[in-house]
């Protein structure tokens, strides 16, 4: 058995008595402000715990070296791309709900952390509670206020399965001739105005003062770790869906943009951090406009009578007031929505009339993630393209 150190106070080592170090007198320093008291620490998730980051930097040369996490696929006027980064297991999902004879459809790219539950729980969840609240609330409630609705329907539907894990979220949701952009958390929405880049959305981390002070003003606090601001010192955003433990501070209320479909709307470009944290706004918006410009001449031909046919149709649509018709035609839209999600083929196109222009998206989304994967962006990664003129 080793010595202990009062032990060690009476042995001589070549003359030298090593006795215990008499302890230093404490300076106590007053001051007049009163300290705030600090909440008391909170049990975490193993799988939240931070972690510490990986040695030498993970710069592949195209994301193709990532082939078993890349995903790719298209719909009705919206292409998507995504790839897995250096986690063992993917944490991206997304949504797109698009139909070519309605002027309905909902987009959403969903980013989990701390686990995939809570995004794939989103993305099979949420649009359903938006279509749903959309057909059951009353005429003089607004369409903003339905989708706060659903996006804390589906926070409270998560949190009653009493799994660990937390989603952000951006969507878009197309309504008539209107856009309503949602997000919580640091995913992002980007408009593409004539060309010009307009960031949408406004990112929920706990590093921004407004937040910072509604965590505070709720009895919690945000501290530094490991070089970023987090809440209770965990968690870096400060809205996400899910995160039961930080429940009380990390809302799941989503704030909301609304556009109108005017022709200087052109593309809108969902996507998360894994995106932005390498990529500018305009930059993105250049990328998507060149990949898109340079498609082939027979294709835009195509394309734009594609979309003026669309046009005559649904004009021809709203303008029929025969009411054996219409009652024909009262099909829910959450219903179709539950058949697409049951008969969709992840792996093909929705729209195979659109494809080619489809195409054209996807390769956009592609070319973008390849950029922040050059770039050294060790997240996954997933891009959404709208094409806006296809929905007017």
């Amino acid at each position: 058995m080793p010595p202990s150190i009062l032990q060690l106070s009476d042995m001589n080592a070549g003359g030298i008595t090593i006795s215990p170090r008499a302890p230093e007198p404490i300076s106590v320093v007053t001051t007049s402000l009163k300290k705030r008291k600090r909440p008391p620490m909170i049990e975490i998730p193993n799988a939240l715990q931070v972690t510490g980051s990986a040695s030498g930097k993970f710069t592949p040369t195209n994301f193709e070296s990532r082939s078993n996490g890349v995903f790719s696929s298209s719909g009705f006027g919206v292409g998507v791309c995504s790839v897995k980064g250096r986690k063992s297991f993917m944490e991206d999902t997304h949504t797109i709900i698009s139909e070519s004879n309605t002027k309905k459809g909902f987009f959403g790219v969903y980013d989990g952390h701390g686990g995939s539950k809570a995004a794939e729980f989103v993305a099979k969840n949420l649009h359903l509670n938006v279509f749903d609240l959309l057909e059951k609330c009353s005429e003089n409630t607004t369409t903003e206020e339905i989708v706060k609705a659903a996006f804390l329907k589906t926070d409270d539907e998560f949190l009653k399965q009493g799994l660990e894990s937390g989603a952000c979220c951006v969507t878009a949701l197309i309504k008539q001739n209107e856009v309503f952009v949602s997000n919580l958390g640091d995913c992002r929405a980007v408009l593409s105005r004539k060309g010009k880049a307009e960031p949408l959305t406004k990112e929920h981390k706990a590093s921004h003062v407004d937040e910072h002070k509604r965590i505070q003003d709720k009895g919690g606090y945000v501290e530094l770790h490991r070089g970023t601001w987090r809440v209770h010192g965990v968690l870096a955003v400060s809205r996400s869906i899910g995160d039961a433990h930080l429940k009380d501070w990390v809302v799941g209320e989503p704030e909301t943009e609304i556009l109108r479909l005017t022709d200087d709307l052109e593309y809108l470009v969902l996507a998360s951090d894994g995106l932005w944290d390498e990529v500018g706004n305009q930059e993105a918006i250049d990328v998507v406009i060149r990949c898109m410009t340079n498609l082939p001449p027979k294709l835009k031909n195509v394309y734009r009578v594609k979309r003026m046919k669309q046009r005559v149709y649904n004009n021809r649509k709203e303008s029929e007031n025969d009411k054996q018709h219409k009652d024909r035609q009262v099909v829910s839209f959450v219903n179709r929505a539950k058949t697409w999600a049951q008969n969709q083929d992840p792996n093909q196109n929705q729209d195979q009339d659109h494809g080619l222009t489809a195409n054209g998206l996807v390769d956009a989304c592609k070319e973008l993630v390849n950029l922040a994967v050059k770039r050294g962006s060790l997240d996954d990664i997933t891009v959404m393209i709208l094409d806006l003129k296809s929905f007017r």
